[in-house]
């Protein structure tokens, strides 16, 4: 029995060993110079017309220009072999998506492209290399933020079902690193992105697809790291994990938006470290991670029923951004303006984050749009201090619901830990702020909140005054709130519209205006 178990596990390898296509065996010199191109399509296409093989780079240095991955064909780049992305723009074909989004405003290049296929995938501990420098592929003024007209992604997928990539490491885009636009069944496991060679050097974009796993992968980007987008309102994405993942970014670790056409539903996100990237930045600001979690709809989208848990944060200026807005962009040229969307069920446990930074966490809607129902349980977020007492004293902050939605928009309000404004329903157990350095701002302030339990509250190293401020918000109830030491907790109640604002044992309250006293009870 056991020979006839070798004699089938050596059919099995012979068989296996057949369908890898060495792209050497079809011209590919893999010297670093010679353009591999053509010879590498060839084997590409080769497999497709099998049916589906996998196409092997072996060890060396395969200079490229676009490659097109067919139908059941997977691309493995063993160790020691690098895919080098050509520096010629004339060796990227523009191809046009057919699914029409907000990004057909942008490059329709890419190194690696694949349009309306299924089952393929890129494996290997090789690298693919874009030598996207800004010496190769300089940025005018029009393409550093916005116009990525030129530049190729290093992978460009679209329409596709059942993507994978497995253990690769990706270098040096000369834009994004990888679009996955309108795709189903994406798995991204082990893989390694280090970008930090030009402007918009996101880690990974996911647009508008379902059900997505991202594992156990590490990304260090000089943009966005982890970018979800819905960049055309008539899809979602949506059913998405993200899991074991070392996060470092220069710019927003994992974000939602800010194109946000359609729709978010159904994302998990566990045990995930975020930090500030390995090198600095290439726009002109400090070196930290500008956000940790930024949560965003402001085109429309509805954006519901998020699990978070088990986030460490260090180096990062404000670890939680949550932003209802309404900029309102059509994903089309001439669309009508979109609607304001909706944002709910937000759900963040076993948070812990140091900040980097004056820019306080928020949680923001507009007044006819507020978020609805979130949850922060066991989040404890140490504050770097020193705002100003100008920003302390600041009241009724514009909406800025047309800006762009980025956690420098409320770099002026006066919270050191958490800012919540416009929001009915939020429910915050063992949570602790706490300020590392002295600040005339409220740890914890909340204006026109609806709704409201906040249980087992901690302030650590507060400063004197009301270190919770309440504004014109109703339904608060406050138990177990605790300062550090031996001070009487106090709670600021200001504004003309405050309703049923409840305690669980006395503390001492501060009427700011003095006009509030017949509208609350404090037990």
């Amino acid at each position: 029995m056991r020979k006839y178990i070798f004699l089938f596990a050596g059919l099995l390898l012979a068989q296996m060993s057949y369908a890898a296509l060495d792209v050497r065996h079809f011209g590919a010199k893999g010297d670093g110079t010679t353009l591999d191109t053509r010879a590498i399509q060839s084997a590409i296409d080769s497999a497709a017309v099998c049916g589906g093989e996998t196409v092997v780079l072996p060890p060396g240095r395969y200079l490229s220009g676009t490659l097109i991955l067919k139908n059941n064909v997977a691309l493995h780049i063993e160790k020691g072999a690098i895919l080098l992305g050509s520096t010629s723009l004339d060796d990227y074909p523009q191809y046009v998506s057919h699914y029409v989004s907000h990004i057909n405003r942008y490059s329709s290049r890419s190194l690696i492209f694949a349009e309306g296929v299924e089952n393929i995938s890129i494996s290997g501990e090789g690298t693919i290399d874009g030598q996207g420098s800004l010496e190769n592929y300089p940025a005018t003024e029009t393409e550093t933020l916005m116009g990525i007209t030129r530049r190729p992604y290093l992978i460009r997928v679209i329409s596709c079902k059942g993507v994978k990539l497995s253990d690769i490491h990706l270098r040096n885009s000369p834009a994004w690193t990888q679009h996955y636009l309108d795709c189903e069944n994406v798995f991204i496991d082990g893989i390694d992105v280090y970008n930090h060679g030009n402007y918009n050097n996101d880690g990974i974009d996911i647009d508008n697809c379902r059900q997505v796993r991202i594992v156990n992968s590490h990304f260090n980007t000089d943009d966005d790291a982890i970018c979800f987008k819905t960049t055309n309102a008539t899809g979602r994405c949506e059913n998405v994990v993200v899991a074991n993942c070392v996060i470092a970014a220069n710019c927003n670790a994992m974000k939602w938006g800010s194109e946000t056409n359609g729709g978010f539903r159904n994302f998990t996100i566990t045990n995930c470290t975020f930090r500030r990237a390995e090198e600095p930045t290439i726009y002109d600001r400090p070196h930290r991670t500008l956000g940790g979690l930024a949560i965003e709809t402001v085109d429309g989208a509805l954006l519901e029923n998020f699990n978070i848990s088990n986030i460490s944060m260090y180096g990062v200026m404000t670890p939680i951004f949550i932003r209802l807005a309404d900029r309102g962009r059509n994903y089309y040229d001439g669309g009508p303006s979109q609607p304001a969307g909706t944002l709910r069920n937000i759900h963040i446990a076993n948070l812990t984050a140091r900040m980097h930074g004056l820019v306080t966490s928020s949680i923001t809607g507009l007044e006819k749009h507020p978020v609805e129902n979130v949850t922060l349980t066991n989040v404890h977020i140490i504050c770097d201090g020193n705002g100003s007492v100008e920003h302390a004293r600041k009241r009724d902050l514009p909406e800025r619901e047309k800006e762009y939605p980025e956690t420098l928009i409320f770099a002026d309000a006066p919270a050191s830990g958490l800012f919540v404004k416009n929001v009915k329903g939020i429910r915050m157990q063992n949570v602790m702020l706490e300020v590392y350095e002295s600040d005339p701002r409220a740890l914890l302030f909340m204006e026109r909140v609806n709704d409201a339990l906040l249980d087992g509250i901690t302030l650590v190293n507060p400063s004197d005054g009301p270190q919770v401020i309440l504004r014109n918000s109703r339904d608060i109830d406050i138990e177990k709130l605790r300062y550090d030491g031996s001070r009487v907790p106090c709670i600021g109640i200001e504004g003309t519209d405050n309703r049923r604002i409840e305690t669980d044992k006395k503390y001492s309250v501060d009427h700011s205006d003095g006009r509030n006293s017949k509208k609350n009870r404090h037990k």
